[in-house]
Protein backbone atom coordinates (compact mmCIF):
# COMPACT_ATOMS: atom_id res chain seq x y z
CA UNK A 1 0.00 0.00 0.00
CA UNK A 2 2.88 2.28 0.83
CA UNK A 3 4.85 1.82 -2.65
CA UNK A 4 0.90 2.31 -4.71
CA UNK A 5 0.76 5.70 -2.29
CA UNK A 6 4.19 6.67 -3.44
CA UNK A 7 3.80 5.89 -7.17
CA UNK A 8 0.26 7.85 -7.27
CA UNK A 9 2.37 10.65 -5.25
CA UNK A 10 4.72 10.69 -8.29
CA UNK A 11 2.57 10.33 -10.55
CA UNK A 12 1.03 13.51 -9.41
CA UNK A 13 4.01 15.23 -9.91
CA UNK A 14 4.99 14.25 -13.27
CA UNK A 15 2.30 13.68 -14.94
CA UNK A 16 0.46 17.15 -16.00
CA UNK A 17 -3.24 16.85 -14.56
CA UNK A 18 -5.42 19.55 -15.77
CA UNK A 19 -8.52 19.21 -13.62
CA UNK A 20 -5.88 19.41 -10.18
CA UNK A 21 -4.17 23.06 -11.07
CA UNK A 22 -6.28 25.80 -9.81
CA UNK A 23 -6.12 29.60 -11.06
CA UNK A 24 -2.94 30.69 -11.51
CA UNK A 25 -2.56 34.09 -9.18
CA UNK A 26 -2.03 37.62 -10.51
CA UNK A 27 1.68 38.60 -10.85
CA UNK A 28 2.87 41.26 -8.49
CA UNK A 29 3.18 44.75 -10.39
CA UNK A 30 3.75 46.54 -7.59
CA UNK A 31 5.35 49.84 -8.20
CA UNK A 32 5.66 50.79 -4.75
CA UNK A 33 9.15 51.00 -3.02
CA UNK A 34 9.66 51.86 1.19
CA UNK A 35 12.48 53.66 2.58
CA UNK A 36 13.76 52.57 6.35
CA UNK A 37 16.26 54.02 8.00
CA UNK A 38 19.23 52.64 9.35
CA UNK A 39 21.83 53.71 11.42
CA UNK A 40 25.75 52.98 10.31
CA UNK A 41 26.45 51.00 13.61
CA UNK A 42 23.53 49.50 15.91
CA UNK A 43 25.98 49.04 18.71
CA UNK A 44 26.77 52.73 18.48
CA UNK A 45 24.61 54.88 16.33
CA UNK A 46 26.71 58.42 17.32
CA UNK A 47 29.70 56.65 14.74
CA UNK A 48 29.55 58.54 11.67
CA UNK A 49 32.97 58.08 10.18
CA UNK A 50 34.47 55.04 8.31
CA UNK A 51 37.87 55.68 6.94
CA UNK A 52 37.32 58.39 4.70
CA UNK A 53 33.75 58.07 4.76
CA UNK A 54 31.14 60.19 6.62
CA UNK A 55 28.04 58.63 6.82
CA UNK A 56 25.39 61.23 6.09
CA UNK A 57 22.11 58.83 6.16
CA UNK A 58 21.14 55.18 5.35
CA UNK A 59 18.35 53.25 4.52
CA UNK A 60 17.22 49.15 3.75
CA UNK A 61 14.77 49.20 0.57
CA UNK A 62 12.19 47.14 -0.17
CA UNK A 63 9.04 46.15 -2.25
CA UNK A 64 6.80 43.50 -2.72
CA UNK A 65 7.50 43.20 -5.82
CA UNK A 66 9.06 40.16 -6.15
CA UNK A 67 11.14 41.29 -8.76
CA UNK A 68 12.98 43.42 -6.79
CA UNK A 69 16.07 42.74 -5.32
CA UNK A 70 19.80 41.34 -6.02
CA UNK A 71 20.92 45.36 -6.83
CA UNK A 72 24.60 44.92 -8.98
CA UNK A 73 24.37 48.62 -9.82
CA UNK A 74 23.16 51.83 -9.86
CA UNK A 75 23.24 55.02 -11.36
CA UNK A 76 22.72 58.35 -9.37
CA UNK A 77 21.03 61.03 -12.02
CA UNK A 78 20.55 64.64 -11.42
CA UNK A 79 17.64 65.88 -9.04
CA UNK A 80 18.43 63.05 -6.76
CA UNK A 81 16.61 60.32 -9.02
CA UNK A 82 18.30 57.04 -9.13
CA UNK A 83 18.15 54.37 -11.33
CA UNK A 84 19.38 50.51 -10.02
CA UNK A 85 19.80 47.42 -11.99
CA UNK A 86 19.44 44.01 -10.50
CA UNK A 87 21.07 40.75 -11.25
CA UNK A 88 17.81 39.37 -12.87
CA UNK A 89 17.18 42.45 -15.53
CA UNK A 90 15.12 44.65 -13.26
CA UNK A 91 15.46 48.44 -13.48
CA UNK A 92 14.57 50.12 -10.30
CA UNK A 93 13.93 53.75 -9.56
CA UNK A 94 13.30 56.64 -7.78
CA UNK A 95 13.46 60.18 -6.28
CA UNK A 96 14.86 60.23 -2.82
CA UNK A 97 13.14 62.29 -0.24
CA UNK A 98 15.88 62.37 2.52
CA UNK A 99 13.56 64.56 4.82
CA UNK A 100 11.17 61.91 4.83
CA UNK A 101 12.77 58.92 3.98
CA UNK A 102 10.59 58.31 0.89
CA UNK A 103 10.79 57.20 -2.78
CA UNK A 104 9.33 59.60 -4.68
CA UNK A 105 7.69 58.23 -8.13
CA UNK A 106 9.36 54.97 -8.11
CA UNK A 107 8.85 52.34 -10.36
CA UNK A 108 10.66 48.39 -11.00
CA UNK A 109 10.41 47.23 -14.47
CA UNK A 110 12.29 44.66 -16.79
CA UNK A 111 14.62 45.14 -19.22
CA UNK A 112 13.36 45.46 -22.86
CA UNK A 113 16.16 42.95 -23.82
CA UNK A 114 19.14 40.65 -22.57
CA UNK A 115 21.17 38.05 -23.96
CA UNK A 116 17.85 35.65 -23.17
CA UNK A 117 14.18 35.97 -23.41
CA UNK A 118 12.40 36.81 -20.27
CA UNK A 119 11.52 33.79 -18.72
CA UNK A 120 10.68 31.67 -15.07
CA UNK A 121 14.56 31.50 -15.36
CA UNK A 122 15.54 34.80 -15.91
CA UNK A 123 17.95 35.42 -13.06
CA UNK A 124 20.40 33.11 -14.84
CA UNK A 125 19.91 34.04 -18.26
CA UNK A 126 19.90 38.01 -17.54
CA UNK A 127 22.88 38.75 -14.75
CA UNK A 128 23.37 41.89 -15.13
CA UNK A 129 26.25 43.39 -13.39
CA UNK A 130 27.19 46.71 -14.65
CA UNK A 131 25.25 49.87 -15.98
CA UNK A 132 26.57 53.06 -17.41
CA UNK A 133 24.58 56.37 -18.57
CA UNK A 134 25.22 59.09 -21.57
CA UNK A 135 23.80 62.22 -20.23
CA UNK A 136 24.31 63.72 -23.24
CA UNK A 137 22.71 60.99 -26.04
CA UNK A 138 20.86 59.61 -23.33
CA UNK A 139 22.16 56.13 -23.82
CA UNK A 140 22.93 53.22 -21.83
CA UNK A 141 25.04 50.32 -21.20
CA UNK A 142 24.77 47.20 -19.52
CA UNK A 143 27.41 44.75 -18.43
CA UNK A 144 26.08 40.78 -18.55
CA UNK A 145 27.64 37.65 -17.12
CA UNK A 146 26.85 34.11 -18.12
CA UNK A 147 26.52 35.28 -21.45
CA UNK A 148 29.33 37.60 -21.15
CA UNK A 149 28.50 40.71 -23.43
CA UNK A 150 27.96 44.44 -23.51
CA UNK A 151 24.31 45.79 -24.28
CA UNK A 152 23.39 48.95 -25.50
CA UNK A 153 20.08 50.69 -24.85
CA UNK A 154 18.40 53.79 -26.01
CA UNK A 155 17.19 56.83 -23.91
CA UNK A 156 14.80 55.66 -21.30
CA UNK A 157 15.22 51.99 -22.05
CA UNK A 158 13.13 52.17 -25.18
CA UNK A 159 14.66 49.46 -26.92
CA UNK A 160 17.97 47.31 -27.35
CA UNK A 161 20.64 49.14 -29.85
CA UNK A 162 23.39 47.03 -30.04
CA UNK A 163 24.81 44.07 -28.57
CA UNK A 164 28.55 43.11 -28.57
CA UNK A 165 30.05 39.53 -27.04
CA UNK A 166 33.60 40.19 -27.47
CA UNK A 167 36.51 37.10 -27.85
CA UNK A 168 38.44 38.95 -25.05
CA UNK A 169 35.57 38.55 -22.52
CA UNK A 170 35.28 34.40 -23.89
CA UNK A 171 36.84 32.41 -20.90
CA UNK A 172 35.80 34.46 -18.32
CA UNK A 173 34.37 32.57 -15.35
CA UNK A 174 30.88 32.32 -15.85
CA UNK A 175 30.69 34.50 -12.44
CA UNK A 176 33.32 36.11 -13.20
CA UNK A 177 32.43 38.81 -16.02
CA UNK A 178 31.94 42.42 -16.23
CA UNK A 179 31.15 43.65 -12.60
CA UNK A 180 32.14 47.14 -13.04
CA UNK A 181 32.36 49.21 -16.26
CA UNK A 182 33.09 53.11 -16.79
CA UNK A 183 33.66 55.75 -19.11
CA UNK A 184 36.68 58.07 -19.35
CA UNK A 185 36.52 61.17 -20.15
CA UNK A 186 37.95 61.22 -23.04
CA UNK A 187 35.26 58.83 -24.08
CA UNK A 188 36.77 55.39 -23.87
CA UNK A 189 35.13 52.63 -21.63
CA UNK A 190 36.88 50.41 -19.11
CA UNK A 191 35.37 47.04 -18.31
CA UNK A 192 36.32 45.24 -15.02
CA UNK A 193 36.21 41.41 -14.68
CA UNK A 194 35.36 39.98 -10.87
CA UNK A 195 37.48 37.24 -11.15
CA UNK A 196 39.23 36.22 -14.57
CA UNK A 197 42.71 35.87 -13.39
CA UNK A 198 45.55 38.27 -14.83
CA UNK A 199 48.68 36.88 -16.12
CA UNK A 200 50.70 40.08 -14.47
CA UNK A 201 48.90 39.45 -11.23
CA UNK A 202 45.43 40.32 -10.19
CA UNK A 203 42.13 40.25 -12.40
CA UNK A 204 41.26 41.16 -16.20
CA UNK A 205 39.63 44.43 -17.35
CA UNK A 206 39.59 45.78 -21.07
CA UNK A 207 40.23 48.88 -22.61
CA UNK A 208 37.84 49.93 -25.67
CA UNK A 209 38.54 52.91 -27.74
CA UNK A 210 34.96 53.41 -28.95
CA UNK A 211 31.74 51.80 -27.94
CA UNK A 212 32.31 48.69 -26.18
CA UNK A 213 28.65 47.29 -27.65
CA UNK A 214 29.83 47.57 -30.94
CA UNK A 215 30.43 44.22 -32.73
CA UNK A 216 33.34 45.91 -34.39
CA UNK A 217 35.00 46.71 -31.57
CA UNK A 218 38.24 45.00 -30.05
CA UNK A 219 39.60 45.95 -26.66
CA UNK A 220 42.58 45.65 -25.21
CA UNK A 221 43.86 43.86 -22.26
CA UNK A 222 45.31 44.98 -18.62
CA UNK A 223 45.07 44.35 -15.09
CA UNK A 224 43.27 45.26 -11.63
CA UNK A 225 44.54 44.21 -8.71
CA UNK A 226 41.79 44.72 -5.90
CA UNK A 227 42.88 44.57 -1.66
CA UNK A 228 44.07 41.32 -0.65
CA UNK A 229 41.01 38.70 -0.54
CA UNK A 230 38.05 41.04 -2.12
CA UNK A 231 36.57 41.41 -5.43
CA UNK A 232 36.26 44.18 -7.03
CA UNK A 233 31.58 45.00 -7.69
CA UNK A 234 31.72 48.56 -9.11
CA UNK A 235 33.15 51.22 -9.62
CA UNK A 236 32.71 55.53 -10.50
CA UNK A 237 34.63 58.10 -11.52
CA UNK A 238 35.54 60.73 -8.91
CA UNK A 239 36.89 63.23 -11.49
CA UNK A 240 39.21 63.36 -14.82
CA UNK A 241 41.69 61.74 -12.79
CA UNK A 242 40.08 59.40 -10.07
CA UNK A 243 38.09 56.38 -9.62
CA UNK A 244 36.33 55.24 -6.63
CA UNK A 245 36.61 51.37 -6.17
CA UNK A 246 34.24 49.16 -4.38
CA UNK A 247 35.18 45.58 -3.21
CA UNK A 248 33.90 42.98 -0.94
CA UNK A 249 34.28 40.02 0.69
CA UNK A 250 32.44 36.77 2.22
CA UNK A 251 34.09 34.31 4.23
CA UNK A 252 32.79 31.74 7.09
CA UNK A 253 34.98 33.34 9.80
CA UNK A 254 34.43 37.08 9.29
CA UNK A 255 31.18 36.83 7.46
CA UNK A 256 30.62 40.47 4.86
CA UNK A 257 32.79 43.24 4.09
CA UNK A 258 33.59 46.09 1.65
CA UNK A 259 36.14 47.80 1.31
CA UNK A 260 36.34 51.67 -1.03
CA UNK A 261 39.09 52.00 -2.53
CA UNK A 262 40.83 55.13 -4.81
CA UNK A 263 42.59 54.58 -8.15
CA UNK A 264 43.78 56.86 -10.55
CA UNK A 265 43.17 57.07 -14.26
CA UNK A 266 46.69 57.40 -15.48
CA UNK A 267 47.63 53.65 -14.10
CA UNK A 268 44.49 51.74 -15.91
CA UNK A 269 47.53 51.20 -19.62
CA UNK A 270 47.32 48.22 -21.77
CA UNK A 271 49.85 45.54 -20.05
CA UNK A 272 49.96 46.94 -17.04
CA UNK A 273 48.42 46.05 -13.42
CA UNK A 274 46.31 48.51 -11.82
CA UNK A 275 45.98 48.91 -8.16
CA UNK A 276 43.87 51.56 -5.92
CA UNK A 277 44.24 52.67 -2.68
CA UNK A 278 42.02 51.63 0.33
CA UNK A 279 40.04 54.67 2.14
CA UNK A 280 37.40 52.57 4.05
CA UNK A 281 36.32 49.31 5.14
CA UNK A 282 32.74 48.48 5.98
CA UNK A 283 32.57 45.34 8.35
CA UNK A 284 30.27 44.07 11.69
CA UNK A 285 29.82 45.92 13.74
CA UNK A 286 29.20 48.54 11.39
CA UNK A 287 25.75 47.91 8.67
CA UNK A 288 27.09 45.85 5.48
CA UNK A 289 26.14 43.73 3.47
CA UNK A 290 26.99 42.22 -0.10
CA UNK A 291 28.08 45.70 -1.38
CA UNK A 292 27.76 45.92 -5.26
CA UNK A 293 26.58 48.95 -6.28
CA UNK A 294 28.63 52.53 -6.21
CA UNK A 295 27.79 55.90 -7.22
CA UNK A 296 29.28 59.45 -7.03
CA UNK A 297 27.52 63.03 -7.07
CA UNK A 298 28.71 66.43 -5.91
CA UNK A 299 26.73 68.61 -3.12
CA UNK A 300 28.42 72.13 -3.85
CA UNK A 301 32.28 71.63 -3.64
CA UNK A 302 31.81 68.32 -1.47
CA UNK A 303 32.07 64.02 -3.33
CA UNK A 304 29.20 62.09 -2.26
CA UNK A 305 29.15 58.62 -2.06
CA UNK A 306 26.51 56.40 -2.92
CA UNK A 307 26.38 52.06 -1.68
CA UNK A 308 23.91 49.59 -2.23
CA UNK A 309 23.78 45.98 -1.52
CA UNK A 310 22.58 43.16 -3.31
CA UNK A 311 20.98 40.89 -1.07
CA UNK A 312 20.92 38.00 -3.57
CA UNK A 313 16.89 37.70 -2.87
CA UNK A 314 17.61 36.47 0.18
CA UNK A 315 15.14 36.21 3.37
CA UNK A 316 18.50 36.47 5.69
CA UNK A 317 19.68 40.08 3.49
CA UNK A 318 19.38 43.40 2.66
CA UNK A 319 19.13 45.62 0.09
CA UNK A 320 20.87 48.51 1.95
CA UNK A 321 21.29 51.91 0.21
CA UNK A 322 24.13 54.50 2.03
CA UNK A 323 24.69 58.31 1.21
CA UNK A 324 28.70 59.37 2.36
CA UNK A 325 30.48 62.19 2.22
CA UNK A 326 34.20 61.66 1.19
CA UNK A 327 36.41 63.28 3.68
CA UNK A 328 39.11 65.27 2.24
CA UNK A 329 43.23 64.79 3.09
CA UNK A 330 46.26 63.46 1.56
CA UNK A 331 47.01 60.99 4.82
CA UNK A 332 43.74 59.95 6.75
CA UNK A 333 43.41 57.96 10.04
CA UNK A 334 40.34 56.83 10.39
CA UNK A 335 38.31 58.35 13.53
CA UNK A 336 35.11 57.09 15.63
CA UNK A 337 33.28 60.40 16.46
CA UNK A 338 31.84 59.01 19.66
CA UNK A 339 29.41 61.46 21.57
CA UNK A 340 31.85 64.37 20.33
CA UNK A 341 34.61 62.99 21.14
CA UNK A 342 36.92 61.49 18.11
CA UNK A 343 38.75 58.63 19.03
CA UNK A 344 41.69 56.80 17.23
CA UNK A 345 40.64 54.41 14.43
CA UNK A 346 42.56 50.91 15.54
CA UNK A 347 40.55 51.12 19.06
CA UNK A 348 37.16 50.77 17.98
CA UNK A 349 36.28 47.27 16.14
CA UNK A 350 35.43 48.10 12.01
CA UNK A 351 37.83 50.29 11.78
CA UNK A 352 41.75 50.51 10.42
CA UNK A 353 44.30 52.61 9.80
CA UNK A 354 43.89 53.82 6.01
CA UNK A 355 46.27 55.87 3.83
CA UNK A 356 43.97 57.84 1.12
CA UNK A 357 45.34 59.22 -2.60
Amino acid sequence: MIRLFACLSLFFFLVPVTYVRGPVPPANISQYIELEPVVLDSQDPTRTVAGRLAFLGGWKVTSDNPAFGGISSMLALPDKRFLMLSDNGTLVGFTLDETRNLAIRPFIAPLPDGPEKPNEFARQNWDSESLLHNPETGQFWVGYEHQHSIWRYGPSFARKEAAHYPKAMKKWPENGGAEAMIRLPDGRFLVFSESAPYAKGGYQALIFDDDPADPTSEPVLFGHQPPKGYKLTDAALIDDKSVLMLHRRFTPLDGVSAIVSIGQLADFKPGKVARSIPIATLKPPLKVDNMEALAVTKEGDEVIVWLASDDNFSAFQESLFFKFRLLKGKKAVTKSIRKGQNEKAGASPGFSTLESD
